[in-house]
């Protein structure tokens, strides 16, 4: 009928690259997710009250990634599974005693994957700096290979464009994801009341081949502990 066309444009070969390794992925990790929610009062409460003197004193914003970034990256230490990867070629099993994570960070062609190195030895202010220099990177279109190399894990962001709760894709050759997702007000159970706490969903997707259910539920666990009471990021806990 009138009005009714159709438009067909290239694929760009980034886009066919990028679909060739998530068939690939698909085909050779059996893939599961696990779900956890935290209330994020204890989290929220720390920026808020801290973010403007933070600023102040080290030039550097605080958010909340640095938080979920430290909390997994203390996950990943205590169950190295998580962390680590088949090297289906040698029929191995890679345990890593390092932890790269791979971050969703805001450009201007949309979020760009930039990869933290060595995350298990630094603190939440070294990893506020790293996320805004790589943020300046990527608005300046300056991002090095090195910056877009391969992690160990991986954080998704669906929240920041409204998503409450889904599954995450994992990108070898890291064997997880963890997936976090808006912050909403929702009733909570505290002390025997009902009460509205800001609540985030979170997921777990990770290679079954190699972690088994229970690591996977432990690893979410400790990141939601962590994420309620932030006090454990500071005496390892």
């Amino acid at each position: 009928g009138e009005g009714r066309t159709e438009r067909r444009v290239p694929i760009s070969g980034v886009r066919r690259r990028v679909a060739t390794r998530l068939k690939e992925a698909q085909n050779t990790l059996a893939l599961l997710t696990t779900f956890q929610e935290a209330d994020l009062s204890a989290s929220l409460d720390i920026r808020n009250k801290h973010k403007d003197l933070f600023q102040k004193t080290h030039g550097a914003q605080l958010g909340l990634l640095s938080f979920i970034v430290k909390a997994s990256a203390t996950g990943l230490m205590d169950i190295p599974g998580v962390n680590g990867v088949i090297d289906d070629a040698a029929s191995q099993v890679v345990y890593r005693d390092y932890v790269d994570i791979a971050v969703p960070i805001p450009s201007p062609r949309g979020p760009v994957t930039c990869t933290l190195r060595s995350v298990e030895k630094k603190s939440i202010l070294e990893i506020e700096r790293e996320l805004a220099q790589l943020a300046d990177k990527a608005r300046k279109d300056a991002l090095s290979l090195d910056d877009l190399s391969p992690a160990s894990f991986g954080i998704s962001d669906s929240g920041s464009a409204g998503g409450m709760l889904g599954t995450c894709f994992v990108n070898p050759p890291a064997s997880a994801m963890l997936g976090t997702n808006a912050v909403k007000q929702r009733a909570s159970v505290v002390g025997g009341k009902v009460v509205a706490r800001p609540m985030m969903y979170l997921s777990l997707t990770y290679d079954h081949r190699l972690v088994d259910g229970r690591e996977a539920a432990t690893f979410l666990v400790s990141v939601r502990d962590k994420l309620e009471d932030p006090s454990r990021l500071l005496l390892d806990l």
